[in-house]
């Protein structure tokens, strides 16, 4: 324990500790720039166990209708699935939004389908859809939650998994 100095009052001594232990709080620009680092290291880089590096082990993955998944050691997998499936998968991002402890990526994406994906299998096809990636960015710089919005009917449209009325 820290002992106050002979010239101190107890108050500036309290405060000193206080000062020592307190987590700094990132500024919106070190919260983005994690999540834009996670984009191009772990999904861009198709490196899914580098997920690790970025989540907190509590994690939450909100991945819509593909269904919400709990903890780092059950969503690497699923992202390992996702992005091996994908060959010269690239998320461009288009525009940024963040607000306090959360960063909004709206991205186009474009790969070539070489594995299965979601039950379909390889096409050969390449593939380009919309998604929306929010993150929850702690202050120690770990991301706790993402929601991840992907156009699963341009993606199952382009595969030839699904018709879709509007596209001729």
């Amino acid at each position: 324990m820290r002992v106050p100095s002979a010239g101190a009052t107890m108050g500036s001594a309290k405060k000193g500790i206080q000062e020592e232990t307190m987590i700094k709080t990132l500024s919106t620009e070190e919260r983005v720039a994690i999540a834009r680092d996670y984009l191009a290291r772990v999904f861009n880089g198709r490196n899914a166990e580098r997920a690790r590096d970025f989540f907190t082990p509590d994690v939450v993955w909100h991945g819509g209708a593909l269904g919400t998944v709990t903890g780092v050691d059950a969503i690497v997998p699923v992202l390992g699935g996702f992005i091996g499936a994908l060959t010269g998968i690239k998320a461009e991002v288009q525009d940024v939004i963040a607000s306090n402890d959360l960063v909004a990526l709206r991205l186009v994406v474009s790969a070539t389908q070489t594995g299965n994906l979601l039950g379909i299998p390889p096409t050969g096809r390449p593939v380009k859809w919309d998604a929306v990636d929010i993150y929850r960015v702690r202050d120690d710089g770990k991301i706790s939650e993402q929601w991840a919005f992907e156009d699963m009917a341009a993606i199952l449209s382009q595969l030839g998994a699904a018709k879709l009325p509007w596209v001729g």
